[in-house]
């Protein structure tokens, strides 16, 4: 159930929200409205050539900041650190969205379970179909760790080891102590797919302590555009986790990644050379694996690779006449799915997911006026 929103956000003072964007000024207004009526520390940072002209919204909150650093990607992670100066942190990419409430309820956990290092919320996927918002609840699958394993380095490991049946870590509210050491050190160095880092995080997590998955919504996860892909962040076909690995030119950054998982693994407590050197080859190896049989599943769905195509380059008006006429079967699984708002609310009562419907309208405000401008 709800709290709607008579929550207090004091909380928030106490959290740093980095937020990394590329040449999408339209999302960076958007992050600059939606923060500037909040407590939190926003540390916007820009990795285009030229920065954005901020002198529409000048002055700034004394709660945000630009900061425009044209380097890589991973650069920008690994250097975040020296940014936060309060006593918890989250990473939230450019056009998506963190609730008060969701905020408010990890910190709150954080401060009653001091052996925990994180914690994250339900998730919901939104877009904008024909000036109509939507959105669905997605990452159902995440789980707590078992309460039996948790207690140790190595009970975690065995748990985010492929097939990983836990919850991410990488947009979780974390004590600014374990955000700055695994983005430090998963985003120090550069690798050539960007599907890297998220994995190291998780796993370097892990190796330190317990995070948690609560059951109140947190993460506004936006579909309105792909992931960001550039040379500093491959996140195409070609910069796959299988595609990198299998291309003999990245022999040597393949050999860096198990090694330096190696090296985090055998941080934990208790976890011997050898089970190190095991559960890394599970983790680099075995995760790969996973990756090429999830390839090959995709392959063998025709009609969804159809489909797919129509997302990536129609025209809106062949998107709308699909969604209009295109079998239900052939679309499942899309941005299709989504459901409007009031019915979202009805879902999430049902599963007794606590949220605050003023928070949501105001998502649902902010989404449906950049689209209406795009």
């Amino acid at each position: 159930m709800k709290p709607d929103s008579k929550m207090t956000s004091s909380e928030l003072g106490r959290l740093t929200v980095i937020i990394p964007t590329i040449s999408r000024p339209m999302f960076v207004m958007r992050q600059i409205s939606y923060w500037s009526e909040l407590e939190a520390q926003v540390r916007i940072i820009d990795g285009a050539s030229r920065p954005i002209d901020m002198s529409q919204v000048e002055p700034l909150p004394e709660n945000i900041k630009y900061l425009h650093q044209p380097s890589r990607f991973n650069d920008r992670l690994a250097t975040a650190p020296s940014l936060i100066e309060t006593e918890f942190a989250c990473l939230l990419p450019d056009d998506e969205f963190f609730l008060p409430t969701g905020l408010n309820v990890c910190i709150r956990h954080l401060d009653l379970h001091p052996q925990q290092i994180g914690a994250v919320g339900k998730v919901l996927q939104f877009f904008v179909d024909q000036g109509v918002f939507k959105a669905f609840q997605d990452y159902d699958y995440w789980k707590n760790f078992d309460p039996e394993l948790s207690g140790t380095s190595e009970g975690r490991l065995r748990q985010v080891l492929p097939p990983n049946k836990t919850h991410k870590i990488q947009f979780a509210v974390l004590r600014r102590e374990v955000w700055t050491e695994i983005f430090q050190t998963s985003y120090r160095d550069f690798y050539s797919t960007g599907y890297l880092y998220e994995r190291m995080l998780n796993l370097y997590a892990a190796v330190i302590g317990e995070s948690v998955v609560l059951n109140t919504l947190l993460w506004m996860r936006s579909m309105e555009n792909p992931p960001i892909s550039s040379d500093a962040v491959p996140r195409d076909d070609r910069g796959g986790m299988v595609g990198w690995a299998d291309d003999p030119n990245m022999k040597s950054e393949l050999e860096h990644y198990f090694e330096k998982v190696r090296h985090i693994i055998s941080q934990g407590d208790g976890v011997s050379v050898e089970r190190a050197d095991e559960y890394a080859r599970q983790f680099v190896f075995g995760g790969i694996e996973v990756h090429r049989q999830k390839i090959e599943r995709t392959k063998r769905k025709v009609w969804r690779r159809i489909a797919l195509k129509i997302v990536a380059v129609a025209p809106k008006k062949l998107k709308r006449w699909a969604k209009r006429n295109v079998s239900v079967q052939i679309l499942k699984g899309f941005d299709w799915k989504g459901y409007p708002l009031e019915q979202v609310t009805n879902q999430l009562e049902e599963r007794g997911i606590e949220f605050s419907i003023s928070e949501l309208k105001k998502v649902e405000e902010l989404a449906l006026q950049l689209d209406a401008l795009r």
